[in-house]
Formats: structure tokens, sequence, C-alpha cells
């Protein structure tokens, strides 16, 4: 395998968009080793931790999303590609406020979210109270 990053970054790609997530992993595996990329990083977190996801290493997958959301705070893509991951994790409450998150966050582009923010911030922070709850953590 090839300490090209930008290459091995190019056959994650390939092998994941093909459907080939356990094969892509190994390439994203050793991309993130040498550094990632320095390019269009997001992306490449993204992709990630979306793959970690769909192979089952969930724990990883929430921390290369939350690294990207980091890196691009409250960007909606990553946000929904965390929620997913809550969601696999059993952490359907976080997952939920973090769509509604997501979805608040875009009421200004949407008529109909703008008219129902204030329900869904209620629900959004209901959710996440009971997110910090013992048996739902």
């Amino acid at each position: 395998m090839s300490d090209d990053i930008g290459e091995l970054v190019r056959q994650a790609y390939a092998l994941d968009t093909a459907g080939r997530e356990r094969e892509a992993i190994a390439f994203y595996d050793r991309a993130w080793a040498l550094g990632g990329p320095a390019d269009d990083r997001v992306a490449f977190l993204l992709g990630y931790g979306s793959t970690l996801r769909n192979v089952g290493r969930l724990d990883e997958s929430l921390d290369i999303l939350r690294r990207a959301d980091a890196e691009r705070p409250g960007d909606p893509a990553t946000r929904c590609f965390e929620s997913l991951t809550l969601h696999s994790l059993g952490r359907h409450a976080e997952a939920v406020a973090t769509m509604l998150e997501v979805a608040l966050a875009l009421k200004a582009g949407s008529p109909s979210l703008l008219r129902y923010a204030r329900a869904l911030a209620w629900y959004r922070d209901e959710l996440r109270g009971a997110a910090d709850e013992p048996e739902n953590t």
C-alpha cells in the first residue's frame, strides 16, 4: 500500500463510492495514520467517519466526525453524519436532538421550519436533557 496520502484518499473514495466500505477502510486508516489530507480535510473526515460507522467502528466514527465538526463548526452535513453515528451507538435522544439542531440552523431558508423553530428548539432541549440522563448515555 502506498504512502502517498492523495493516492490513498482516492482509493478510499473509489472503494467507498462502489459500496466496498470494508476494503475502503484500510485506505482511510492508512491516510489517517499518515496525517490525513491537508486539502478538503473535512470531506475526508466525513467520508472516513461515515465509513467507520458502516463497518461497525462506532466510537472511532464519533471521534472522527467530532474532529470534522471542530474544523468546521456546525456544518450541517457533519452534524447529520454525527447524528447517524449517535443513533447507531444507541444514543437515540442525542441523535434526534442533533438532527433538530441541524434543522434549526437551516430554518432561515425554510418558512415551515422558521414557523416551528420555537417548538423544535423546545424538543431539542428536552432531548438534550434526556441524553444527559444515565440510562441514555
